[in-house]
């Protein structure tokens, strides 16, 4: 009889040792039933080929596991997948992961989609030979050390596990992302329901009007531009009040300088979305913008 209590507890503790599927998002990666009932996001060289729900992950195949923070992140990670390789989504996730523990920094989860998208952007820029520095970004290491010490992590990090160099440069880059999804003071005053929408089309709209248009030259570029405006969405959800983070006129100035045509459209972008929606954008965000725009009016240019 205790044999049979025995092996009965082996056999259901064996059970809930398995990683079962819960949805198989590629080859590499699956949605699974984590050790504490919890669903988790499992990544490996071929795990999910040719298994389907409630199919076993065999644990040996499995280079990197993320837990689910909100409902979001499955989806999040499916358009992700689409355009980054998952070795590049694994090192950045991971990267991302480990620096909230190490510096105690919170960050909101879109950083997850934004930053690396923005990486494996830059990434591509380097192979392609197109990379372009941009010095003008704000410098905010004194009052945020924490993010720029984890832009170093990064920088180490993509270095020593897929050999990518990026430059020094991508430092302040990283830095402004991460400062970016600690928090902004935004303003609630935009219906919620609809505002993915309403942002959208008031950025399609003036776009439109200054010759920008999205087209197959343009479609990654363009897709980048409009993830960011999504989560910008949905950080103007969050019922809290956050501190807009601080830049320099001088280097706003400086950013204007080097992209006038971006900075144009971005200062009627905000203008008519403070009118129509009552929200402010920041000038972070803002800056993120004229980015994203120079980007799109420089592939106008090449065509």
């Amino acid at each position: 009889m205790l044999g049979n209590w025995n092996g009965d507890l082996l056999r259901k503790f064996k059970e809930e040792m398995l990683l079962k599927i819960v949805q198989v998002l590629n080859n590499n990666v699956a949605v699974v039933n984590g050790h504490d009932g919890k669903p988790a996001i499992v990544m490996g060289n071929g795990l999910a080929f040719g298994k389907k729900k409630g199919d076993v992950v065999e644990k040996e195949k499995v280079v990197s596991t993320f837990m689910l923070r909100d409902k979001h992140t499955v989806d999040d990670l499916t358009t992700l997948l689409e355009d980054v390789p998952a070795d590049f989504v694994a090192v950045s996730y991971s990267l991302i992961e480990q620096s909230q523990k190490k510096y105690n920094f919170a960050v909101e989860s879109y950083l997850y989609v934004t930053l690396t998208l923005h990486l494996y952007s830059a990434y591509q820029r380097l192979e392609e030979g197109r990379y372009r520095a941009n010095y003008s970004l704000p410098d905010l290491s004194d009052k945020y050390p924490e993010a720029y010490k984890i832009a170093d992590d990064f920088l180490t990090g993509f270095r020593e596990r897929l050999r990518v160099d990026f430059p020094l440069s991508e430092r302040n880059s990283i830095a402004l992302h991460v400062i970016n999804a600690h928090g902004d003071r935004v303003s609630q005053a935009a219906p919620i329901d609809s505002l993915d929408d309403q942002l959208v089309n008031i950025i399609n709209d003036i776009l439109r009007k200054n010759g920008i248009v999205r087209n197959n030259d343009n479609l990654d570029d363009y897709g980048r531009l409009l993830t960011h405006v999504k989560y910008f969405a949905r950080r103007l959800r969050k019922d809290r009040q956050e501190q807009e983070v601080q830049i320099s006129a001088s280097s706003l100035a400086s950013i204007g300088n080097d992209f006038p045509e971006a900075e144009q459209i971005v200062n009627k972008i905000a203008g008519r979305i403070d009118y129509e929606l009552g929200v402010k954008i920041p000038k972070l965000e803002r800056l993120y913008l004229v980015i994203h725009i120079a980007r799109l009016l420089d592939r106008k240019k090449q065509k």
